[in-house]
């Protein structure tokens, strides 16, 4: 087993604090002012519990392939030789997803044209300042999610 590199991990933290004293100040200022705004107040709840549900969310990589860990504990996905395309896709302030197009024939679901979101992450954290990912593509033939 080689090194294993930490492609993204989920933060919950902020998207638990924010969130909470955003909704503790609109509960302070609805109470106060008799006015209250459910469509903010279910968003800040939608952030609360979509951050509890990917709180120990991750993805690794070593030398055989992908590593997600997500609430239920680590399992392996892919292998480097069953993956064509992969990249991270942004989703906004709902975080981020690991985008894998497994190798197959042009109408397998998921396969070279269709994608599968492997791993869930609330926001990527970075403990180094280089992103192993496009090294990792290199070295193992693997395209990205702009490439052809």
């Amino acid at each position: 087993m080689g090194e294993v590199h930490v492609l993204g991990q989920s933060r919950a933290w902020p998207a638990i604090a924010i969130p909470s004293a955003a909704l503790v100040v609109m509960i302070v200022v609805g109470v106060l002012f008799e006015v209250v705004n459910w469509t903010a107040l279910m968003f800040g709840v939608a952030s609360i519990i979509l951050a509890f549900t990917r709180w120990r969310n991750a993805v690794f990589a070593d030398d055989l392939g992908l590593l997600v860990r997500d609430r239920g504990g680590l399992r392996r996905s892919y292998a480097w030789d069953e993956i064509e395309r992969m990249g991270w896709v942004d989703a906004g302030m709902w975080g981020s997803s690991l985008s894998v197009y497994p190798r197959g024939g042009p109408y397998d679901v998921p396969g070279p044209n269709a994608s599968i979101n492997v791993g869930r992450i609330w926001r990527p954290r970075r403990r180094h300042l280089a992103d192993p990912l496009p090294t990792l593509l290199e070295t193992h033939g693997i395209k990205t999610l702009l490439d052809r």
